[in-house]
């Protein structure tokens, strides 16, 4: 089935391909040999998905699209303090090769103009054992997800007409901008803009930005994200040169153009787009390249200040512990007396990403709702992304909850948060939600004077099954069961076996695990506790097993065939149909129990 977002590329492509407007760059005379009807787009995704359509596979040079990508290898090797005292980060509003230096200082503009780009260029390290040059078409290479080369025809080109360029950085070494003498530097400036790339390559490179600095294909990390942050504040403000404004306005993506043609842009956590033609406009931006992202920043609606409101329901659900509990079969005074005691626990299931506006909301929903509880649970299951925020957010949540005498237990199966998100303060961490719960029930059944359902060890008169009947009754059903001790891991009920019998458990722990009769899958559904009984359903059908029933430690049960209690049918009738009542009222109980909060868990 052909894909939407292709056709939407492909109709952007057709619009403008036919567009002639514009000229090569004939400054660097080797770039005039470039095909005017080349045009290329491509897009990369934050998950490594790309989309291709044109002449995305055609070499040309990256030019000053470069100049984004040294100026995050210098604040990785220099530091951003170092960095800003050499280059500034203000707009220029000139052209690429204006001479757009402090009058003071001599600092430029900005790194992405000629100037400040010559002196990111000298900050890289240089060094014998790894000559700059190598360190910057390694690290494109990187970037690229593939080993870049370079041309050499269009450096010497360059090199051969540069005396703008060298002349800038003569005046930049005049202020102690860059290190003299300036050659070395403006040569590997020179080979650096000459680096070979596709259209392709420059979207996997944008899409490296959008993911914080990790390429989305390979899954290197080339950049951190605190430098992503910083390379793409300056491209949205001085990506395009004097067309910045304008570009912002219109299209609000950070970007960066090159007369090869090239033109990136990204739109972070989201995507790294690419398109290529190198018919320029009298701005030295691609013609085709800023037409088409116009348009795709239209279909695609990428406008970085067109974003959409966040949403209203970071809060999926809310509930307390006695609308829905573990999935742990207890025994029935145990969930009588949760159902009494669980609204001391309250849970909220966060979805989407946990930045501060959606966070704003949980902390709001909290301050509100929660004054009657003794234990928030915090089920991120379905959150998302994260930012600087969160961790913050997060802890002062955490405090705050704690100094108004409360717990805060959070269930992170994902991994959302970092292990040591919560360092230093009063927080739970659970493994997942059920975790989470089973541990509030714990507390709940102790602090009320019971045992927690896991260390009890029952014995056959106490159980809900036997103690609701008179001493006679008890004495003709008692002699009927058989005790048995399963060792952990041991099958007690099989799925799809004949139902010959229903077991009491006693002690222990024991686990449901279906296994799907289509792909062979196994899912463990529940855990049982003492006092539960097991087997009742396909008793009273006289069908097959369900689900398999496995001794998760060792395990004590009392047993009650078919057998028994056919003859007790026969002998006893009434004591028969006193059993079979309690087994039905309870079924149909824990039915409805499980209908309740299914309605309350419905997506």
């Amino acid at each position: 089935m052909r894909d939407t977002t292709t056709s939407i590329i492909e109709e952007v492509h057709q619009r403008h391909a036919t567009t002639m407007d514009g000229a090569l760059a004939d400054y660097i005379p080797e770039l005039t040999r470039a095909d005017p009807n080349h045009f290329g787009i491509a897009l990369v995704t934050a998950d490594g998905q790309r989309y291709a359509v044109g002449d995305v596979d055609v070499p040309f040079t990256i030019q000053s699209v470069s100049k984004a990508f040294t100026y995050g290898m210098a604040l990785a090797a220099r530091g951003s303090a170092a960095v800003e005292e050499r280059v500034g980060v203000e707009p220029s509003g000139e052209a690429f090769n204006s001479i757009s230096l402090d009058p003071g200082t001599g600092r430029p503009r900005n790194p992405m103009i000629n100037a400040g780009a010559i002196a990111v260029t000298g900050m890289l390290p240089d060094s014998p054992e790894q000559p700059r040059f190598d360190h910057i078409r390694s690290t494109f290479s990187r970037l690229a997800g593939r080993e870049l080369g370079w041309d050499r025809e269009v450096y010497a080109s360059e090199s051969a007409t540069g005396f703008r360029n060298r002349a800038i950085a003569n005046l930049l070494c005049s202020f102690d901008i860059i290190d003299c003498p300036t050659d070395p530097i403006v040569e590997d400036y020179f080979r650096q803009c000459a680096i070979q790339v596709t259209c392709t390559d420059l979207a996997t490179m944008a899409g490296t930005l959008a993911c914080g600095g990790v390429n989305p294909i390979t899954d290197d990390r080339v950049l951190s994200l605190g430098n992503v942050e910083k390379v793409l504040s300056v491209m949205a403000t001085c990506g395009m040169y004097d067309y910045s404004g304008t570009w912002v306005y219109e299209v609000g993506l950070p970007a960066k153009s090159g007369v090869g043609g090239g033109v990136v842009g990204v739109l972070p956590g989201q995507f790294g787009i690419a398109l290529f033609s190198p018919l320029l406009d009298e701005k030295f931006n691609s013609v085709r390249g800023v037409a088409g992202f116009r348009d795709l920043s239209r279909a695609f609606d990428l406008h970085l200040l067109r974003a959409p409101s966040m949403s209203k329901h970071a809060i999926r659900r809310r509930y307390r512990l006695s609308e829905v509990g573990s999935r742990r079969g207890q025994p029935d005074e145990h969930l009588e007396l949760l159902a009494q005691l669980g609204h001391k626990v309250l849970v909220l299931e966060i979805q989407g990403d946990l930045f501060a506006a959606s966070l704003e909301r949980v902390i709001r929903a909290l301050a509100t709702d929660a004054d009657d509880v003794e234990v928030i649970v915090l089920d991120l299951r379905r959150a998302g992304a994260t930012d600087g925020s969160t961790v913050g957010l997060l802890r002062g949540l955490a405090s705050n909850i704690s100094s108004a005498g409360q717990r805060l237990v959070v269930a992170d199966p994902s991994g959302v948060l970092t292990t040591d998100a919560f360092d230093g303060l009063d927080v739970e961490l659970a493994r997942t939600l059920d975790d989470a719960m089973r541990r509030c029930e714990d507390e709940l059944l102790v602090g009320a004077g019971r045992a927690p359902s896991g260390s009890l060890r029952l014995d056959l008169a106490e159980f809900e099954l036997v103690r609701h009947l008179s001493d006679h009754d008890q004495a003709r059903l008692l002699p009927r069961f058989v005790e048995h001790t399963i060792a952990a891991g041991d099958v007690i009920i099989e799925q799809g076996a004949d139902t010959d019998a229903l077991y009491l458990l006693s002690s222990g722990v024991a686990e449901v695990e279906f296994t799907d009769p289509l792909d062979g899958s196994t899912e463990r559904i529940a855990d049982l506790y003492p006092g539960v009984v097991m087997g009742e359903l396909g008793l009273l059908g006289q069908g097959r097993r369900s689900a398999t029933v496995r001794a998760a430690t060792d395990v004590a049960c009392f047993e009650l065939t078919r057998e028994e209690l056919m003859r007790l049918r026969s002998s006893d009738h009434l004591v028969y149909t006193r059993i079979i009542e309690h087994l039905l009222v309870t079924t149909a109980e824990r039915l409805r129990r499980a209908n309740r909060e299914g309605a309350l868990l419905r997506d």
